[in-house]
């Protein structure tokens, strides 16, 4: 072999090392989706499928130390996710049902890798226009898909124009979940999708932008009113006004002198009639009630007290509240507790509680710092935008847990990983690229 082969076979491979170096996030995000595809549908798939997406998480984190000596971009909230981390064998041990938990510890080991993936990137990258512009997308595409594949409740708002459902026949049928989404769950999905588009809407730069994300909202806001998820709606509320807060503190009083109007409302005309129909308080539809939450979040607190150190396991309330802790007014087959953070304490004890709070918070604080320093820079309206979004998930959280689903769990999760990104490269400095995202 000539000296010029050789020379030319070693500058190939220093430029392959260069390459793969300076895309070793990239190259770890492509690999953690490949991955957690079977994680996403668990009862769907042979468990040497499962066994074997682990194993290529594991090895992906090994490539991004060989590439980019590290295995993982470090964020301000890494100690809550391995707190949450380790009490996963734990749960293992002590639940009643380990098929059932399994799952459960499937998705959220998917979920923190997709999650660090994300954050990866976006260290790597500043394609932040190219996040927003995949958020607007999301939206779109979840907004279809539950506009024809969801079991509507027509009955929890009274003054909702009920014909309007006869014109929405049922035409997609998940294999994954053939009876239809829950209304509730899809609710609080679309409203974690919609403050992107509305900061857009509000606070970006150039009109084509401003229309583009006027129709994302205008179609997925459309779609969440047909939830009828009271829930969703008064967190995408709560998001906005604290995006509006954070981006001038002046809207504050607004905010407050509205929201005291509404009270005045409620008081006059009724909360009973205005929010809640006469059919929640049957038995089908008590857990939609604030009788039943109540009653679910009794029993919960319950569980908490009995099992404060381990807890009784992820995702098995549907087992063991029928036997120990049995309930009136919700009707058997709750699958979950509608509350993300009690959900914590009852599947995980007290150690759970504290990691799931401590992520959510340190979330919060991130991205209220990002949303304040970003205002008249190019990254202000997804800085902004990723603030409502943590906002919705936490205030959503008190009254349902979109999350206990898979689906769910892993586009918050990826929506976390876009927040942190923000959050990271505004509060630690640089440069402010002028980002905007195209017309939807």
């Amino acid at each position: 072999m000539s000296d010029d082969v050789v020379a030319h076979l070693r500058q190939s491979a220093r430029h392959c090392r260069a390459f793969l170096h300076a895309h070793a996030a990239l190259i770890q995000l492509v690999g953690v989706v490949i991955c957690i595809l079977p994680l996403i549908f668990p009862t769907h798939v042979e468990t040497w499928i499962i066994y074997g997406a682990l194993g290529g998480l594991a090895l992906i984190l090994c490539v991004g130390y060989f590439l980019a000596g590290r295995f993982i971009v470090r964020t301000p909230v890494d100690f809550s996710v391995l707190l949450l981390l380790l009490l996963l064998p734990i749960t293992l041990l002590v639940t009643y049902d380990r098929a059932l938990t399994s799952q459960h510890v499937y998705k959220i080991i998917g979920s923190v890798a997709l999650f660090y993936g994300v954050v990866g990137v976006l260290d790597e990258e500043a394609w932040f226009g190219l996040s927003a512009l995949a958020i607007c997308v999301l939206g779109t595409a979840l907004a279809s898909l539950v506009l024809l594949g969801t079991q509507w409740s027509t009955a929890k708002v009274p003054w909702f124009p009920l014909d309007l459902y006869q014109l929405l026949p049922r035409r997609i049928h998940a294999f994954w979940n053939p009876r239809g989404f829950n209304s509730n769950i899809a609710g609080g999905t679309l409203a974690m999708l919609l403050p992107v588009p509305i900061a857009y809407m509000l606070f970006g730069r150039g009109p084509v932008v401003r229309l583009g994300a006027l129709l994302e909202v205008g179609i997925v806001g459309f779609v969440l009113l047909l939830t009828q998820s009271r829930g969703a709606m008064i967190a995408l509320a709560a998001g906005v006004a604290i995006m509006l807060v954070a981006r001038n503190r002046r809207w504050l009083v607004v905010i407050v002198l509205a929201v005291a109007l509404c009270a005045l409302v409620l008081q006059l005309g009724g909360v009973d009639g205005l929010l809640f129909s006469a059919s929640d308080a049957s038995v089908e539809n008590a857990v939609h009630s604030l009788e039943g939450r109540v009653e679910l979040w009794s029993r919960g607190w319950m569980m908490l007290q009995d099992f404060p150190f381990t807890g009784i396991g992820l995702g098995t309330v549907v087992r063991v509240m029928p036997v120990l802790y049995p309930t009136f007014v919700v009707p058997p087959g709750i699958e979950h507790m509608h509350n993300l953070y009690l959900e914590a304490g009852v599947d995980l004890g007290f150690p759970g509680l504290i990691a799931v709070l401590a992520f959510v918070l340190g979330l919060l604080h991130l991205s209220w710092s990002a949303a304040r320093r970003a205002i008249g820079t190019g990254l202000e309206p997804l800085a902004l935008g990723m603030l409502g979004v943590l906002v919705v998930f936490a205030v959503h959280g008190v009254s349902d847990n979109l999350t206990f689903y898979a689906r769910g769990h892993f586009i918050a999760w990826a929506l976390f990983g876009v927040a942190v990104g923000v959050g990271t490269r505004v509060v630690c400095g640089g440069e402010y690229p002028a980002v905007e995202t195209p017309s939807a």
